[in-house]
């Protein structure tokens, strides 16, 4: 922030930016080591902005659930587009459970929406100035393993738990696509899943998430 490493010309603008960013990824300085550990040595740059988009969304609730309860039904639908109306929509049917809402002027809940379709473009979910698409989108295995140990650290250990967390739907996989891409882990050396029918097991092979990014960042 004192060097300006962001090109912001004024300090009141510096600190804006430096509070967002504290608060989206910084709060847990443990974690923190962690992530931006995993983001600067990703092997690739859609990992590093897909695990973003996930420690994003961990800390904008009305990112994530407008993303999985409104933007993800809409991809499994069929559609090849969302706009504005549809959050919009979708925030008038939970005007009952977040009465909040109601006391936000048409101006802010404006900008919501028109922020959070932004944050769904600029993560590629979405793409398009005017018109938002979807995006094809690819989850690379690394990210996938990243969030499947983050969930793990939150106490999810089973597969019955792993495979029915909503968090998938943030990248728009669905439970095959899941299964897929742990076929995939496991064959990579992270875990261990197996599945007949409708009964799978899973074994972890990391005692943690640190110790998960040490293995995919080649750090070990």
């Amino acid at each position: 922030m004192d060097d300006d490493l962001l090109d912001k010309m004024t300090l009141s603008t510096r600190e804006s930016v430096w509070k967002h960013i504290h608060v989206r990824y910084l709060n847990d300085v443990n974690h923190a080591r962690t992530l931006a550990r995993l983001v600067t040595h990703a092997p690739d740059q859609q990992t590093g902005r897909l695990v973003l988009f996930y420690e994003l969304c961990r800390s904008l609730p009305i990112v994530c659930g407008t993303t999985i309860r409104c933007v993800y039904p809409r991809y499994v639908a069929g559609y090849s587009t969302i706009a504005k109306s549809d959050i919009q929509r979708y925030f008038d049917d939970i005007v009952g459970e977040h009465p909040e809402l109601k006391e936000w002027s048409s101006q802010t809940r404006e900008k919501v929406v028109s922020n959070i379709l932004t944050i769904s473009r600029d993560f590629g979910l979405l793409k398009g100035a005017q018109r938002k698409h979807f995006s094809r989108l690819y989850v690379p295995l690394p990210a996938f393993v990243y969030i499947l140990y983050r969930l793990a650290g939150d106490g999810l250990i089973t597969s019955q738990e792993l495979l029915g967390v909503e968090d998938w739907r943030l990248f728009f996989l669905e439970q095959a696509d899941v299964v897929t891409l742990l076929d995939g882990a496991t064959a990579a050396g992270h875990c261990t899943f197996k599945h007949q029918g409708d009964v799978y097991s899973l074994e972890l092979h990391y005692p943690s998430l640190e110790a998960c990014v040490e293995a995919l960042t080649g750090e070990v």
